[in-house]
């Protein structure tokens, strides 16, 4: 499935390859499975970064806003 490069600046195999080890070597999990996969949730966390936007203005395809700054809040 061909990805909006705006929307998702790096590719899914990249961010498994490259910057999933180091999350999953320091996220603790709570409970079940987060709401938002960490992909997800990384590509929404630069997308706020890059724009600016505010957590409410965030693309739905990213989840809620309050589960972006969750996640970027604990670290992804």
């Amino acid at each position: 499935m061909e990805r909006n490069k705006r929307l998702y600046p790096i590719s899914e195999e990249v961010f498994k390859r490259k910057v999933l080890p180091i999350i999953e070597g320091d996220y603790i999990w709570k409970g079940g499975l987060p709401p938002v996969s960490h992909y997800k949730a990384f590509c929404g966390i630069l997308y706020i970064l890059r724009t600016g936007c505010s957590l409410r203005d965030v693309v739905e395809g990213y989840g809620y806003g309050h589960v972006i700054y969750d996640r970027f809040s604990r670290g992804l």
